[in-house]
Order: C-alpha cells, then sequence, then structure tokens
C-alpha cells in the first residue's frame, strides 16, 4: 500500500502523523510524508520519508497566532484560523494532485482541505484522522464541551454549527475549486471527511465514542511519536534528579506579554517550596531574573519531561494533554485558543486537574492554589496515575495502520 500523509499546523500537529508514518513503514506499506518544508528535519530523523511544500516561515506563523490571540470572540478567531490555512493549501492543491495519483490512499487532517480535494479529485480513497478534537456534531456534549444534555446539545451544535459554516465555507471553496471541483457545503463538520474511514486519535480513556459520529468513525487510542532516546544536558538531568518538579510550559502558542505572564508565574510559585521547570517556548517566558528553584529550559521532549514531574502547568493543546495524561501526572490548563479549552474542561471532568483558566484572566492567586492542589490532592494524583497506565497499554497506530489496511482492501477489492 501506498500512503500519502498530509496534515498541516505546529509541531504538535505534525508528531501524530509521523507516528502514524513510522507504524505504516514498520507494517511494510511505502510512505509519503507532506508538510510544510521546515518540517523536513524532523521527519528525516525519525525515518519517514518527506515531500516539503512552501509554507509559513516561523515569523509568519507567530504573527499569525498573535492575530488569533488579538481576537475575543471565537467564530471571528476561527475565521482568522481558517484563512491563514486556506491561503497555504490552495497553494499546495497542484502538487499534492501529482502525489496522490501515485497513492493508493491519502491520510489527512481535516483541516488540510487541500489534501481532501485533491484525493477526491484524482480519485484515491481517503482517510481523515481527527487528533485535537473530533470535528463532528455529537450527542454526549455541545461545542466547547459543555454538557448541556442531549436535547441542549443537539440544539447548541445546530446553532454553532451554522455559524462555523457561514464563516468558514466561502473561505475554504477556492482550496476546492483549485482542484477542480464544484463546492462544498459544511467543509469542517462534514464535508472533508471521509466516507470510508475517519480515525479518532484519541484514547477512548479521555473521550468517549459519541453515538452521533457514525461507523465510519473509529477512535483508535493516542499515536505517541517514539524518537530517538533523549539525552538531557547535565545540568537539566541533576535539576530533576532530587524530586519531581512543577513543569510549567505554553509550548508554541505567543502573541501574550509573556514579561507579565512570567511574572505571574513567579508571585504564584513564590514560597511553594518545590523545584520548578519553566519551559521558554515560543512566548519567550522567563526572560527575568529567576530564582535559584526555577530552570529556564528550551525543548524538552515531553516524554522524558512529563515522566519525571509532579504535575504540568500548560495551554491545553492536545498533544500536550496526551502527554500529561500518558505521563499519570496531574495537569492545569490556561487555555489561548482553539481545542484547548475543550481540553482543559476533559481534564476537570476525568478529575486530574482543576477547571481551566482563560489567558486573559490568568493571575498568580488562581494558579497558587491550583498548584496546591494538583500537588497534596491525592484523589487527583491516584487519578491521574491510574489514567496514565491505561494509557501507555494502548497500542493507538497500531489499531489506526489496521483499520486502514481493512478499508483499502475493501476498496480494492470492490474494484
Amino acid at each position: 500500500m501506498r500512503a500519502l500523509i498530509v496534515t498541516v499546523g505546529s509541531e504538535g500537529d505534525l508528531q501524530p502523523f509521523l507516528a502514524l508514518g513510522k507504524e505504516l513503514l514498520a507494517a511494510g506499506h511505502d510512505v509519503t510524508f507532506s508538510a510544510s518544508d521546515g518540517y523536513a528535519a524532523r521527519a528525516d530523523a525519525v525515518g519517514v520519508p518527506f515531500a516539503g511544500r512552501p509554507g509559513w516561515s516561523a515569523t509568519e506563523f507567530q504573527e499569525n497566532y498573535a492575530r488569533i490571540l488579538g481576537e475575543r470572540n471565537k467564530l471571528r478567531q476561527l475565521t482568522v484560523v481558517i484563512d491563514f490555512l486556506a491561503r497555504e493549501q490552495r497553494a499546495a492543491v497542484p502538487q499534492l494532485m501529482e502525489l496522490a495519483r501515485e497513492a493508493d490512499v491519502v491520510i489527512h487532517s481535516p483541516l488540510a482541505i487541500g489534501a481532501v480535494a485533491a484525493a477526491r479529485a484524482v480519485g484515491t480513497p481517503q482517510v481523515s484522522v481527527h487528533h485535537t478534537w473530533p470535528l463532528r456534531r455529537a450527542r454526549g456534549h455541545g461545542p466547547n464541551n459543555v454538557d448541556f444534555g442531549p436535547l441542549g446539545n443537539a440544539l447548541a451544535w445546530s446553532i454553532v454549527g451554522s455559524g462555523v459554516r457561514l464563516a468558514t465555507d466561502k473561505l475554504l471553496n477556492p482550496v476546492v475549486a483549485a482542484a477542480g471541483l464544484p463546492p462544498w457545503r459544511d467543509v469542517l463538520f462534514d464535508a472533508s471527511h471521509s466516507p470510508l474511514l475517519n480515525l479518532i486519535a484519541i484514547s477512548p480513556h479521555t473521550l468517549g465514542h459519541d453515538p452521533l459520529f457514525g461507523p465510519t468513525y473509529r477512535t483508535t487510542g493516542y499515536w505517541f511519536l517514539e524518537e530517538p532516546e533523549y539525552v538531557p544536558p547535565d545540568d537539566l538531568a541533576a535539576f530533576v534528579s532530587d524530586e519531581p518538579p512543577v513543569v510549567i510550559g505554553f509550548g508554541s502558542n505567543n502573541g501574550f506579554d509573556a514579561g507579565a505572564v512570567t511574572k505571574q508565574l513567579l508571585e504564584a510559585i513564590h514560597g511553594l517550596g518545590r523545584r520548578v521547570v519553566l519551559q521558554s517556548g515560543w512566548a519567550g517566558l522567563g526572560d527575568l531574573e529567576l530564582p535559584s528553584n526555577v530552570f529556564l529550559a528550551d525543548f524538552v521532549p515531553h516524554g522524558w519531561l512529563y515522566a519525571r514531574a509532579a504535575c504540568v502547568v500548560h495551554h491545553g493543546g492536545a498533544g500536550t494533554t496526551a502527554a500529561a495524561f500518558r505521563a499519570g501526572v496531574p495537569q492545569a490548563v490556561v487555555w489561548l485558543q482553539g481545542d484547548q479549552i475543550h481540553w482543559g474542561r476533559r481534564i476537570a471532568q476525568l478529575g486530574v486537574g482543576p477547571s481551566p483558566r482563560h489567558h486573559h484572566t490568568f493571575k498568580a492567586g488562581w494558579l497558587r492554589g491550583a498548584l496546591d492542589r494538583l500537588l497534596t490532592d491525592g484523589g487527583m494524583v491516584t487519578r491521574a496515575r491510574t489514567l496514565g497506565t491505561a494509557i501507555r497499554r494502548e497500542d493507538g497506530t497500531g489499531t489506526a495502520v489496521r483499520a486502514i489496511e481493512e478499508v483499502i482492501e475493501e476498496v480494492s477489492a470492490a474494484r
């Protein structure tokens, strides 16, 4: 089987698809991985064949992220995201059509509209992958993971879905037109999904399978990218060796006042009596004089660092949340946009962390209270450990590969 994998976004959007690419290769299949040129080294490092395409520079990505956070209205925020993605995807369609012609299956993020359009234009089967939060109406929860009951959820999804469709279809259909196809309706919540197979790359222990998803949607478990063993700097290794530290970091999020946030962080941990690893991230947190119990780190793999943590404070990104789940540590979320509020609330619902806080209302007092609870609530600690054990037993990528093989075999037999 020849698989073309297409994804868009930041590091957290890349890793699950690289994990799938590695698993497909191990199963004897051919893989071509298509992402922005800037990720060529990441794909090469894990041995996944790469086909780059022009994408955003780090500066452009950070500038657009600042625009996103500048919008407080969530629907307008979404249109900024979609406009950003659509411009890149429209330019990629010709190349993606060429790659799709040589593939037996195109595997893509629902936001990789160019890949969906390319696959359908040339007649190659497609499989969509939901790795952040399912872009699908549900009965068990409403938008933003608020449960209004079955009837209330249906009404809420109807209202929000109509607004999303009106705001985003007009931005995404030029991508569809670039592949020579007529316009689609309800692109995000329906048209971009696969009629054959839609994989939810999330643990069933953290998000149950909703009855409205239908038979083509399969929850596989998380797709974790196992990379070469990380060798930490000596000073970081020594810092975390004596006791599990508190870990704080907001990843690739930027566009907020990093200095002001750092001051709030330092106020919250003053007198805490614990070591803290502060990850600077894209925002540049920690650019102040720091106390001796704070270690300022740049990139450290979540798998290594979180396994040594007492608790984690982060932005609520799907990949970061999954890594903390797997590590079996309590976590708290200061969310900024997108699916982050979903995961912040899900953490609280699972009893492995407090309710999330939006970054506009983030203050030291809230964080100190959250840290005190994360470090002392025995029930929360136990639930986090139990959840971590269950997730580490899953074989998400293996389950996904078997599902893809089955559906492509069925397609081939029907031809």
